[in-house]
């Protein structure tokens, strides 16, 4: 479990420097480009930390049973984020209209996946990622400001086929790569012959 806070505090750390007033500091300091190796360096190794925590302390003490509404929350958030994720890049209606699509995004996965479960572990890594998401978009809502161009539909549409073909992906092959299956039948509910 320490592995996987560590994990957190270096990645969500180096996201929050900005809000903290340390990246301008640091900036002035070592100036842009050498920021910028160390910010992936560190991001790259708070990232492979919180992997490798969050594996070491699977399985971890359960804390609360979710209910059964929070999976259907999670199957409705999860490709909205993943929308909003594809929609970030691309000069599309949705991220004129949100502004801060990828920082929504981040809320909602987390928070979906924050509600779906109840292991101490999962509630670290997503209440982590969702504590942070969420300061972060109500101190970007606050500061203001929009894009120059309104949007053009081909790019809500290709956000919205990428965003959700990714998320179906992620629910065929959730099980295996995270050890939870997102979608499944049992073999006494399926019709005969299937």
């Amino acid at each position: 479990m320490g592995v996987l806070v560590l994990g957190l505090v270096i990645f969500l750390g180096v996201h929050a420097s900005r809000i903290l007033g340390v990246r301008a500091l640091l900036i002035r300091g070592i100036g842009e480009p050498l920021f910028a190796v160390f910010y992936s360096v560190l991001s790259a190794i708070g990232l492979a930390l919180i992997v490798y925590g969050h594996i070491l302390a699977h399985p971890s003490a359960n804390i609360w049973n979710p209910p059964e509404w929070s999976r259907t929350v999670a199957l409705v958030a999860v490709p909205a984020s993943l929308v909003l994720l594809v929609a970030t890049y691309l000069p599309s209606h949705i991220r004129s209209v949100t502004r801060h699509p990828m920082t929504l995004a981040v809320v909602l996965w987390s928070g979906s996946h924050l509600l779906a479960n109840g292991e101490v572990a999962s509630l670290a890594l997503f209440g982590g990622f969702f504590v942070w998401s969420l300061v972060l978009l109500i101190e970007l809502y606050l500061r203001g400001g929009q894009f120059d161009r309104p949007g053009s539909w081909w790019a809500d549409l290709v956000a919205l086929i990428a965003g959700l073909g990714a998320a179906a992906g992620l629910a065929l092959f959730h099980m295996q790569l995270f050890g939870v299956a997102v979608i499944g039948f049992a073999s006494d509910t399926l019709p005969s012959g299937i």
